[in-house]
């Protein structure tokens, strides 16, 4: 068994199809939409969100579709590489520091139609400060051109305080919750976020516990 496959068992049958259903959603969708870019993102499940985005990620390689992964969460890092293993380093804001183009912060992973770019850890603060000076989302657009799905993961809502600099650089979104532990409250917010900035929801995908 695949580590993938062994993360997966979390997630029951219902649910596994359901990823499938969700990129075929996702692949329809940038097809009329070829701008569009998602959002992986959760309240509070990290770990669902990271499986669910590289599961659907990697049936979409399957497909022949070209992914990229931008992991704007400094703590799912480690457990994305787990499933890529492109030994990157943390590069988005190094980059940018000193060229134009994102696509140079571009690594590729042992799949052939799958490359990552993650973001370094730093204080929330600093990464909004970030946000604003290199304006991610200019550079982010362009490489549309290149990929046939952009993908971002989030941090969790519930660790940052401005998450609208996150949901504005996406057009969709797919939120990961615990089908028995989550705050209805928080996920009603983060939903009306969602609305707020227009970002279209493929729906929410229930992790067992």
């Amino acid at each position: 068994m695949s580590e993938s496959e062994e993360r997966l068992i979390d997630f029951d049958e219902d649910i596994i199809n359901k990823l499938y259903d969700t990129a075929i959603a996702i692949r329809n969708e940038n097809h009329d939409n070829p701008n569009n870019k998602t959002l992986f993102s959760s309240v509070d499940q990290r770990m669902a969100t990271v499986d669910a985005a590289m599961h659907i990620a990697y049936i979409l390689t399957e497909l022949k579709d070209k992914v990229l992964v931008v992991n704007l969460d400094s703590s799912s890092t480690g457990s994305i590489e787990e499933y890529i293993h492109s030994k990157s380093k943390p590069n988005l804001f190094s980059t940018l520091r000193i060229s134009m183009f994102l696509s140079e912060a571009i690594n590729q992973t042992k799949y052939e139609k799958l490359d990552i770019i993650h973001v370094e850890e730093m204080p929330e603060t600093e990464l909004m400060d970030k946000f604003g000076q290199y304006n991610v989302l200019s550079k982010l657009s362009p490489l549309k051109n290149y990929y046939d799905h952009i993908f971002i993961i989030g941090p969790e809502f519930q660790e940052l305080e401005n998450y609208g600099a996150i949901l504005e650089l996406a057009d969709t979104a797919v939120t990961l919750v615990s089908a028995k532990k989550n705050d209805r409250y928080e996920l009603n917010h983060y939903l009306q976020k969602i609305n707020l900035f227009n970002v279209k929801s493929f729906g929410i995908l229930r992790k067992a516990d």
